[in-house]
C-alpha cells in the first residue's frame, strides 16, 4: 500500500516566488499518457508546468498554467496537446470551479477536439463524468465514467484508469456497495503499483473502503502515511474536499491527535495559500470545527461548502456537536434534516441510513424529515428500507448490511420484512428478482 505513498524528488520553484517547489521529473504515469517532451512545444511546456503544480499542492498555479495551455498554440499537432483543456476542466473540478467547469466543457464540445482517437473519447467521457459527480448528477457521472473506463481499458489507455477508479469507489462507497468498492480498490492498487501520477487520492480512496470494511484500524497505515508525507497531503488537500475532515475524524478515533493537529494546520495553510478558493476555506473550516468542537465552524463550512455531499457532511458534524450540547436538540434535528435532504439528492445511501438513526435517536419522526424534492421511493419504502433492500438484493447477508448501515443484524432481519410485505415478495431471490425489474 505504502507505493501509493512515493515521495517527489526535489524541484523548481514555482512563479511568482512561491516558497513551495514543483518535482522536477517527466510524468512517470501521467493522467494523460503520451506526454511530448517539445521544448519548443508551449503548450506541452504549460501542460507539464500546470500538472505538476498541482502536483506540489498549488492548485492555483496548475489553474494558471493549465488555462494559458488551452490558448498556446500547439505547432506539432500533438494528440497529448489536444488533452489540454480536459486537464484544465479537471483542475477545475477539483477546486469545485463547477459553473467554470460546464463553460469550459461546452465551449470545447462546441468547437470539437479534431480528433476521434480511443485515448480523447475517453478521456473527455471520464473528465465529464468527474464533473457531474461533483455537480451531484452522481447517477449519470458515474454512467460517463464506467463508458470511458470501458474504453481506456479496452484500447490499452491505463493512464486514464486511476482518476476514472477513484470516483468509481467513492460512488460505491456512498452507496454502501462494498463488492464494487473494493473491485475498484484493486484495480487502483494495481495502477498505483506501476507508479501513476498523483497517488495522493488513491491512497485516500483505498484508506475509506479499509475502514468501511473493518473499521479504522485497518486504514491506520495509510492514514499516517497521508498525514505524515508532506506532498501527499498538500496534493490530497487541494484535490479532495472531503478528506480534511475525514482525516481529522480517522485520526481522532485513532486516538492519533497529533495527526489530527497536523491535518488541520496543512488544511489551513492550503486555505491561506489559495485565497480565493471557498472550497479550501470551507474544508479546512470543517476541519477545525471537528477537531476543536466549534460549532461556528461547522456552521460557516456548511454555508461556505459549495460541494453538496461535504456541505452536508459538515451539517451532520455540527448536528453531532449540537447534539452533545443537550440544549441544542433542536437546531441539531434542522440540521440532520438538512443533511439527510442533501444525501439524498446523491444518493449516498450509506449516510442517509446513518442520518436516519440519528435523528430516531434524537426522537425525530421518520414522516418529518422526508424530503421533500426526491421523488417518492418504489413500494413506499423508507429510506433505511430502501437502503436494505439494495443491498439484500446484491447478495448481502443480514450481517453484512448491518455492518455497512451501521445498524444491529436483527433491526436489519426488521426491516427487510417491512421489505418482504411492502414490495409482496417472501425470499431473498424473490426480492433480488423484483429489485432489477422494478428498481434497477
Amino acid at each position: 500500500m505504502f507505493s501509493l505513498l512515493t515521495p517527489a524528488p526535489a524541484g523548481i520553484p514555482l512563479p511568482r516566488g512561491g516558497e513551495h517547489q514543483t518535482p522536477q521529473l517527466r510524468f512517470p504515469r501521467h493522467f494523460f499518457a503520451g506526454y511530448v517532451d517539445d521544448p519548443s512545444c508551449a503548450t506541452a511546456d504549460l501542460f507539464r508546468r500546470s500538472a505538476l503544480s498541482w502536483h506540489d499542492g498549488r492548485l492555483d498555479a496548475g489553474l494558471e498554467y493549465a488555462a494559458a495551455s488551452t490558448d498556446a498554440e500547439c505547432r506539432g499537432n500533438h494528440e497529448f496537446c489536444a488533452l489540454a483543456p480536459l486537464w484544465h476542466i479537471a483542475l477545475l473540478t477539483k477546486a469545485r470551479e463547477l459553473e467554470a467547469g460546464w463553460r469550459a466543457l461546452d465551449a470545447l464540445e462546441a468547437r470539437g477536439t479534431g480528433s476521434s482517437s480511443s485515448r480523447v473519447t475517453a478521456a473527455t467521457q471520464i473528465i465529464r463524468g468527474e464533473l457531474l459527480f461533483a455537480t451531484g448528477h452522481v447517477e449519470d457521472g458515474l454512467a460517463e465514467v464506467d463508458e470511458g473506463l470501458r474504453i481506456a481499458e479496452r484500447c490499452g489507455v491505463r493512464a486514464l484508469l486511476p482518476t476514472g477508479y477513484v470516483v468509481m469507489v467513492l460512488g460505491a462507497l456512498r452507496r454502501a456497495d462494498m463488492r464494487t468498492c473494493l473491485h475498484y480498490v484493486d484495480k487502483l492498487t494495481g495502477e498505483a503499483l506501476l507508479g501513476y501520477f498523483g497517488q495522493a487520492v488513491g491512497a485516500w480512496v483505498t484508506a475509506q473502503a479499509a475502514e468501511a470494511r473493518g473499521g479504522v484500524d485497518g486504514a491506520a497505515g495509510l492514514v499516517t502515511g497521508m498525514v505524515t508525507n508532506p506532498l501527499v497531503l498538500r496534493q490530497l488537500l487541494v484535490s479532495e474536499p472531503a478528506a480534511a475532515s475525514w482525516l481529522v475524524r480517522a485520526t481522532r478515533k485513532l486516538g492519533a491527535h497529533d495527526l489530527a493537529r497536523t491535518t488541520v494546520t496543512a488544511a489551513n495553510a492550503a486555505a491561506a495559500e489559495h485565497p480565493s478558493f471557498t472550497v479550501l476555506a470551507a474544508s479546512a473550516a470543517h476541519a477545525a470545527g471537528l477537531l476543536e468542537g466549534d460549532a461556528d465552524k461547522l456552521l460557516d463550512a456548511a454555508n461556505r461548502h459549495p460541494d453538496l455531499w461535504c456541505g452536508a457532511s459538515a451539517r451532520e458534524d455540527l448536528a453531532d456537536s449540537l447534539t452533545e450540547r443537550g440544549a441544542q436538540k433542536g437546531n441539531a434535528v434542522r440540521a440532520l434534516e438538512s443533511a439527510l435532504g442533501s444525501y439524498l439528492v446523491v444518493g449516498a445511501t450509506r449516510d442517509v441510513s446513518r442520518v436516519v438513526n440519528k435523528l430516531r435517536d434524537l426522537g425525530a419522526r421518520r414522516g418529518a424529515t422526508r424530503a421533500a424534492d426526491r421523488d417518492v421511493l418504489p413500494h413506499g419504502l423508507t429510506d433505511t428500507e430502501f437502503a436494505v433492500a439494495e443491498l439484500v438484493s446484491r447478495g448481502h447477508t443480514n450481517h453484512d448490511v448491518g455492518k455497512q448501515l451501521f445498524i444491529s443484524r436483527h433491526t436489519v432481519a426488521f426491516h427487510l420484512k417491512k421489505v418482504y410485505q411492502k414490495m409482496s415478495v417472501t425470499s431473498r431471490v424473490e426480492l433480488a428478482a423484483s429489485w432489477k425489474a422494478t428498481v434497477l
